[in-house]
């Protein structure tokens, strides 16, 4: 059987590091976005949109939430509903919750304006939509896009 040389160790064991870190770095690269796109304040089924945000957040997915039609209410200041299913939460503290967990929520400007909201209308932390934002969002590589 023949010794290894210092140098080769050396070597195999850089090879190994590298392999290493090109795969943390890849996997890092590959996390999945789930796109909620969100058209409506009905209690059940907006409910369910965001308690599955909520859940995917949990479960290591990147969530992005785009309120537009009649989903722009629910980032309304003023905007109540009934508490969905078990939760105990309000879609607003559902979606509450999303953001504080990491998602990111987009509005349609556009709706607002049909819904006769503005920017000082809607909680902390939503975003104004546009092309430029709402594609770049909607269209990201490893993306999924579910539509409420």
């Amino acid at each position: 059987m023949t010794a290894i040389s210092p140098m080769r160790k050396l070597l195999v064991v850089a090879a190994v590091l590298t392999l290493v870190i090109l795969s943390a770095t890849a996997s890092a690269g590959t996390q999945k976005t789930i796109f909620y796109n969100l058209t409506t304040e009905e209690t059940w089924r907006a409910g369910m949109a965001l308690g599955q945000a909520n859940h995917a957040l949990k479960n290591g997915y990147k969530v992005v939430i785009f309120l537009n039609v009649r989903g722009v209410f629910i980032a309304s200041k003023r905007f109540n509903t009934d508490s969905f299913a078990d939760s105990g939460k309000s879609l607003q503290g559902l979606l509450k919750s999303a953001m504080d967990k990491g998602a990111q929520v987009i509005i349609c400007p556009m709706c607002m304006k049909k819904a006769g909201m503005t920017m000082d209308d809607v909680i902390k932390g939503v975003v104004k939509g546009g092309p430029d934002v709402t594609m770049k969002a909607m269209t990201a590589d490893n993306t999924a896009v579910i539509s409420f």
